[in-house]
């Protein structure tokens, strides 16, 4: 599978840089996010202040510091949803109180 530059979402895109030998260091937007280095024969991967695993590749080992989930919830969808829900609340609601006083 091809994934083209213009797919990707660079806003998201993670920037990785060589301190040291052995160690590499991920930044989103100069705010660092997550860390490789290399123990031995395997690479320990971090991302805030939490272990990810260990693992025999450094690919492996920046894959798992890039990994994010595939579909983020677009902004404009999220506020959308949540106030469909807030609607579909007062409907019920209002139902409810004038099923009540019908009766």
């Amino acid at each position: 599978m091809t994934q083209h530059a213009e797919d990707l979402d660079t806003a998201w895109a993670l920037r990785w840089t060589q301190p040291r030998r052995g160690e590499w260091t991920a930044d989103r937007h100069g705010r660092v996010v997550g860390e490789v280095r290399r123990d031995g024969e395997a690479y320990v991967a971090t991302r805030g202040s939490r272990t990810v695993g260990t693992y025999r590749s450094l690919g492996a080992a920046l894959d798992a510091v890039d990994h994010r989930p595939l579909r983020t919830v677009q902004p404009d969808r999220f506020w959308t949803l949540v106030l469909t829900t807030i609607n579909v609340g007062i409907i019920a609601a209002i139902a409810l109180v004038a099923g009540a006083l019908l009766r």
